[in-house]
């Protein structure tokens, strides 16, 4: 009975991470395999047939966010083994081209009733699209400085500083009177880095909404990021989540410290939890109740897949080793890697999930 006792809570726990050091390490082999497959998984193409939502709407988004994911991801593995830049390069502007495609960006043209990338002159949001596809473009220019799409990120991070500074309450509309401060958190992180990148001064536009998601828009109780703001009185009306604290965390560690570890250290004390080794974060904080929805993904016992994920990025980024550790071992475990030829792949991943697992285990040290 000892000996299967100590089988159960050491085997499994061993099993599942032996591979988790590596990752935390940056180990060029172990970083391939995945990498290969997202790579591949961009040149083969991905359409909203890859997705069963009965909504539209959400399977477009889905099918924007693999690319942008996967571009995130293989960016982040060139820049931290320039040697690789070589082979994915090519898949990165593939990734890139698609983004830009009028059938990927026809998610949020169609909510606004206006081309988000032709109307960068007026003064609606799309900060579903631009957000996140100038984060994209910010980061290519910071790996690869002849970057062919830089007259476009310079265009669309004036679009961007220009609407961070004329919305009176401080927050991009992600779609028409829907704002979310996450969607904002990609924005801003393109826009520090793009003045990183170029030296064209951007704090004017960012420092009013960076404040507020330093005070105003957190849970005063947990530190967590509220879900949603009321773009007309910048009020919350949805509570501070895993999913969407997580993934603001990894984005604003591209280009800050400060409040990306604050919102990350808020989510390891009230959220983050291990059992036999296997770590995850709970959507909700104590004391909280909720069910899963298109952000956090199905809860099981209250864990959050989706702030379970975002949260290995943002322990890599803030050197996190223990929770990276514990966070992979449970991804292991849910994900049920398989490994074909030279590609290794989460078979429950699909296109989005191994796009996302991608950006999260390779994510960079946050930005001083």
């Amino acid at each position: 009975m000892l000996l299967f006792a100590v089988c159960t809570v050491v085997w499994p726990r061993w099993w599942c991470g032996r591979e988790g050091e590596r990752w935390y390490s940056g180990d060029v082999e172990t970083t391939l395999g995945l990498a290969r497959h997202v790579a591949a998984t961009v040149a083969e193409g991905v359409t909203t047939e890859n997705f069963t939502s009965d909504s539209a709407l959400f399977r477009n988004e889905w099918q924007f966010g693999s690319y942008q994911m996967a571009a995130l991801g293989l960016l982040q593995v060139c820049r931290e083994h320039p040697e690789l830049a070589v082979e994915f390069r090519p898949s990165i502007e593939v990734a890139v081209d698609h983004l830009l495609s009028p059938e990927v960006r026809s998610f949020d043209a169609q909510q606004w009733n206006a081309d988000p990338l032709s109307s960068l002159e007026g003064p609606a949001g799309h900060a579903a699209y631009l957000g996140y596809l100038n984060l994209v473009l910010s980061l290519q220019r910071a790996v690869f400085p002849d970057s062919r799409h830089g007259e476009l990120n310079d265009n669309i991070s004036a679009a961007l500083a220009r609407r961070f500074r004329d919305s009176a309450q401080h927050i991009i509309e992600t779609y028409p009177d829907q704002a979310y401060p996450v969607d904002n958190a990609a924005g801003l992180a393109s826009l520090l880095l793009h003045q990183r990148v170029t030296g064209i001064d951007h704090s004017l536009a960012v420092a009013p909404t960076l404040q507020r998601m330093r005070t105003d828009w957190r849970d005063p109780r947990t530190g967590l990021l509220m879900q949603a703001i009321d773009c007309r009185t910048g009020q919350a009306y949805d509570r501070g989540r895993a999913s969407g604290t997580a993934l603001a965390a990894y984005f604003l560690s591209m280009g800050e410290s400060e409040i990306s570890g604050m919102l990350s250290a808020s989510v390891r004390a009230h959220l983050a939890g291990s059992v036999l080794g296997f770590g995850f974060v709970d959507e909700y904080a104590a004391g909280d109740r909720g069910g899963g929805d298109i952000d956090s993904g199905p809860l099981i016992f209250g864990m959050s897949p989706s702030g379970t994920g975002f949260a290995i990025g943002y322990s890599r980024a803030f050197g996190d080793r223990s929770q990276y550790l514990r966070l992979y071992r449970t991804a292991y475990l849910m994900g049920a890697p398989v490994s074909r030829g030279n590609r290794w792949s989460f078979v429950t991943g699909g296109p989005l999930g191994n796009a996302i697992m991608l950006a999260m285990l390779t994510a960079q040290p946050a930005q001083q």
